[in-house]
């Protein structure tokens, strides 16, 4: 199903309103243009030391790289790549699209393998891929007069994507063969998920409620985090993680004179410079962004979870006021080093949480740039609402809304008057509404049966409706006839495999989180594998 074109309305401009496409692409530009930029935070010590860094920085002149035959890259490599391109996404400035790639001739594969091994050998990243064309999307809910309103979704050029893998598998040998990335950064790292980095706040939470601890947790909103990443500081961070000279020059000139355009319609913006921060929609982006925040402070007595930009940190003690002092000397390390790197923080959206088992009056106060953060019932990261009890009710309620939502989009398509096959109807499900039940299941899957059960509800119904059930037949039946497991049955086999497979992964802050035997009173999450 394709998403309908949006009608953008007349935008206030800062002196008039504008009502020609042109006109709107160019208000969102100039509104994009100060997004790319750095935050207004100065601190004289830090900006000497990567000024220094950089200046002094001199990659070496004669290239090993050229003549090395055995690092160069292969044609082969550049097919598989090529191969794995989806022909339905959009094509940069260039108006070169993944189909025209993947049909080019094995003469013209032999010539972008040449052009990609050049760009290693002069360490130089072509201009012409430097241009992104934004098509702004509007936030839900925001007024669609307001260019601020409009989120950038940035079109790369295919021939920049495909190059970019190579760089990407150059700075990834440095960063995993010399172990640089902190353990507590999840995004972006082979074997690691949204899950295992819930897994790790989760169990923390409801292994201190097995101790009558208390944990306090602040889930800190950083602004526009991809967009004002400050480059000279990212440069002097790939310096002083020893990134091979060669490939820092490269990433220089990856990062360094980047623009975009706005397109609406047929009409496009002047050409803007992004002064700061990193291509959204690049490869590299990603793993930039978290050598760029690799050095975040951390204490012993709290826990840090991040992935990408979503942050957290947790503390935990019978005595509120040892929390509040864990936590507080942790946001003050943080309020310094975020000022250190110009990374601004958005107070007012900085949520707090108060995890305990029974009610607690007397709650610490936790402070960040001299304000108190309230603490609020419930809070959302990456993606699950934890309430401050864990018993999963907001999160059930949530994911019954989104669920409804979804599938009065789908109606048509699965309803029982609906011509539609019900192999495909059932495909649809499986596909589609069946994730938006199941992701997280095996963090939220221990919730009490009456939980559960409200889930169980939603599919018996849909699935009802797809196989036209009579009322006299039952749910097992039907699912026996269709071969689809009970929404129960799935959720544990999704867990059991989750779980099974975690002492595989090669992380050290995964790895940390306690052994314990399983116990049906329990609130811990492993309690789903019973």
């Amino acid at each position: 199903m394709r998403r309908k074109a949006q009608k953008i309305p007349a935008l206030k401009g800062e002196f008039k309103l504008a009502l020609s496409d042109p006109d709107k692409a160019e208000t969102i530009a100039v509104s994009l243009e100060k997004q790319f930029s750095l935050n207004n935070l100065s601190h004289s010590e830090t900006e000497e030391e990567v000024n220094e860094s950089t200046n002094n920085f001199s990659p070496p002149i004669n290239n090993n790289y050229q003549n090395d035959n055995i690092n160069s890259i292969q044609p082969s490599e550049v097919i598989k790549i090529i191969k794995k391109l989806n022909i339905k996404k959009a094509c940069g400035r260039d108006g070169i699209t993944n189909k025209m790639i993947k049909n080019i001739p094995c003469t013209m594969v032999f010539e972008l393998t040449e052009i990609i091994n050049n760009i290693f050998n002069f360490n130089y990243f072509p201009n012409a891929w430097k241009t992104a064309v934004v098509v702004p999307i509007l936030k839900p809910g925001k007024d669609p007069t307001i260019p601020e309103n409009y989120r950038p979704i940035s079109l790369l050029s295919t021939l920049s994507k495909i190059t970019e893998n190579f760089i990407l598998d150059k700075l990834n040998e440095h960063l995993i063969g010399n172990k640089i990335l902190c353990p507590e950064q999840f995004g972006f790292r082979k074997s690691l998920t949204t899950n295992h980095q819930l897994l790790r706040v989760v169990e923390y939470i409801t292994s201190g409620f097995d101790r009558g601890e208390c944990t306090a947790a602040v889930f800190l909103d950083i602004q526009k985090a991809f967009d004002r990443v400050w480059k000279q500081g990212l440069i002097h961070k790939l310096i002083m993680y020893k990134t091979p000279p060669n490939l820092v020059q490269l990433l220089n000139s990856y990062l360094d004179d980047r623009k975009f355009v706005v397109r609406i319609g047929n009409s496009s913006s002047e050409s803007k410079t992004m002064k700061a921060g990193i291509p959204q929609g690049g490869k590299i982006s990603p793993v930039l962004y978290s050598i760029y925040v690799n050095d975040i402070p951390t204490t012993h007595k709290t826990l840090l979870g991040m992935y990408a930009d979503d942050t957290t940190i947790l503390a935990r003690n019978k005595n509120p006021k040892y929390t509040a002092a864990a936590i507080n000397q942790h946001l003050q390390k943080l309020d310094d080093w975020f000022v250190k790197w110009k990374i601004a923080l958005n107070v007012s959206k900085t949520e707090a949480v108060y995890f305990a088992k029974g009610e607690k009056k007397h709650k610490p106060v936790i402070k960040i740039k001299n304000k108190i953060i309230p603490w609020s019932q419930q809070a959302k990261y990456l993606g699950i609402i934890l309430d401050n009890k864990l018993t999963w009710q907001s999160h059930i309620s949530s994911i019954k809304t989104k669920f409804r939502n979804v599938t009065r989009k789908l109606y048509p398509l699965i309803a029982r008057d609906s011509d539609m096959k019900r192999k495909y109807k059932i495909l649809i499900y499986t596909a589609i509404l069946r994730p938006i039940i199941t992701y997280g299941c095996p963090i939220w899957g221990s919730a009490a049966k009456s939980n559960i059960n409200k889930l169980e509800v939603l599919e018996n119904n849909i699935i009802r409706q797809i196989c036209k059930a009579g009322w006299y037949m039952r749910n097992e039946d039907i699912r026996k006839a269709i071969k689809l497991p009970s929404l129960k049955d799935f959720i544990k086999k999704i867990s059991v495999n989750f779980y099974n497979n975690i002492e595989d992964i090669d992380n050290e802050a995964i790895q940390q989180i306690d052994k314990y035997t399983l116990n049906i009173k329990s609130k811990r999450p492993r309690k789903i594998l019973l």
